[in-house]
Parts: structure tokens; sequence; C-alpha cells
């Protein structure tokens, strides 16, 4: 078999953080599990002022295994895209498919393995737990809510947007599937928190300042602090998963890049 080359086809434009489909790495027994599954990064911690971990969408065709493994220093946030598998969480066995939130606090054990014909798609969004951010900065303002958080599994297409807040103790803040009809928009702001989000079916357009980004099914589109998008659908329906993440003392991280964007223009 011939290893996927590494195409990381990450841009950034006009203070967007893209990933345009395709060009996932081959990685042999991900986690120790079974056979060649694929993976790709989306975005990561350089360029966000979030404590995010990595953004990323992992793939596992039949038969493929991602093993078991235990998060002992992130929190985990799953949704999956595309076809059907069985995840093991903390003990208990749950199918999951398309439209599948899964929440991953710290302390959880989990497996996912792809028992089907089709290959599964899923997105993962690691964020540092509270208190390794707190020990990393200093910063006593990443200590979290230090909630008793447990692992849960939900059907967001039925559920609706998910409070993220009472499902895991870090930054996270919402999940949801956002569907705009022909000619409909939506403005996505970071100004307190920053936002992800990945095409799921349709095309459209992301457009900030005088830039304008291709959505197609398989892009990944990432917000830093300070910066907005408004996203349009075109001849047919634009669908989408986004989730957002809050970033403590915000202004102050604002205030401090555009002060170092003014010194390099001085």
């Amino acid at each position: 078999m011939r290893p996927t080359p590494t195409i990381t086809a990450v841009e950034y434009a006009d203070e967007l953080i893209v990933a345009a489909p395709g060009g996932a790495s081959d990685v042999y027994a991900m986690h120790g599990g079974l056979a060649v599954a694929r993976w790709k990064c989306l975005a990561r911690r350089l360029g966000l002022d979030g404590t995010w971990e990595a953004i990323e969408i992992s793939t596992l065709p039949p038969g493929a295994e991602c093993g078991v493994h235990h998060h002992s220093r992130t929190e985990e946030l799953y949704f999956v895209v595309s076809g059907q598998g069985e995840l093991l969480l903390d003990g208990e066995l749950h199918p999951v498919g398309p439209g599948t939130l899964i929440t991953n606090p710290v302390g959880t054990r989990h497996r996912l393995n792809n028992p089907g014909t089709e290959d599964l798609d899923w997105i993962v969004i690691e964020v540092i737990s509270p208190p390794v951010a707190a020990t990393l900065t200093g910063d006593p303002s990443h200590s979290g809510r230090h909630l008793m958080s447990t692992a849960t599994v939900i059907d967001l297409e039925a559920h609706g947007p998910a409070d993220l807040t009472t499902l895991l103790s870090g930054p996270l803040r919402e999940a949801r599937l956002v569907t705009l009809g022909p000619g409909e928009r939506e403005t996505l702001r970071s100004d307190d928190r920053e936002h992800t989000l990945f095409v799921l079916n349709g095309t459209g357009r992301a457009v900030t300042g005088r830039t304008e980004v291709v959505l197609a099914p398989g892009t990944g589109v990432t917000l830093p602090l300070g910066s907005q998008v408004t996203l349009r659908a075109d001849g047919l329906p634009l669908r989408f998963f986004t989730a957002s993440l809050a970033v403590p003392n915000a202004r102050d991280a604002r205030r401090r890049d555009n002060g170092s964007a003014e010194g390099s223009a001085a």
C-alpha cells in the first residue's frame, strides 16, 4: 500500500484559517488500533488566542479502528460527518452515525471502530483542559468551572444547538448545525470567542474584507480573535457544523494584537 503524501492545504486569508478539502495523511494503527486510518489537521494553536490543541478531520475505512486511549490533559469533541461506527465510551458501546456529537472530558477512555462498508469520517476538536492551561499560561482565568463532567453522546440533528458549558469544564461553548438556503447568509464574529466550521454539504462563499473563499464539502474555516466572516450559500443549500471556544481576557488579547500591528506599521 502506498502512503498518501501529507498536504496541509491550509492558508491564511484576511485573518481566516482555511483548510481546503483533501490532502489527508495515512495513519497506521491510530492510537494502537487496527488497519490504516487517515488524518488531517484543519487548524491548530498557531495564530489563535484560545486554548485549542487542534481541529482535525479523521477517517476510518471499513474494518479500521482508532484504539482505546485515555485523556489526561485535554478535553475533546467528536462530530461524525459520515458513515456508521461503534464507539466504546468509558466501557459502554454506542452506535454512531452522521450528526452524532460526543463530548470527551478529562479522564475519558474511548475507542472508535468502523464495522460498516463505507468510510467513517469525524471531526475532532481537542482543547487543553483548564488546569493545564492555567499552569502553562500562569493565568488563573483559565482555571475553568471545575464541573464533574461526564462523557455524553448526542444526536445533534434532533437535539439542536448543544450548550457545551454544561457538558465540559473548559472553554468550548456551543456546537450546532447550520443550513443556509440559496442566497441566505450568516455572519460569525470572533469578539470574545473563536469559531471553527466544517462544510458538510452544498457550496457557497465565505467573505471577509475583500477576500472570498470558495466553500465546498470538506472545507474547514477557523476565525481567530477579532475576525469576522459572512457565509453565503450558492444555488444549493449550504450545510455546516460549527463550534465556538471562549477566549479569557479577549479584549486584552485584541489590544495586544492591535498594538503589535501598529508598531510593525511604524
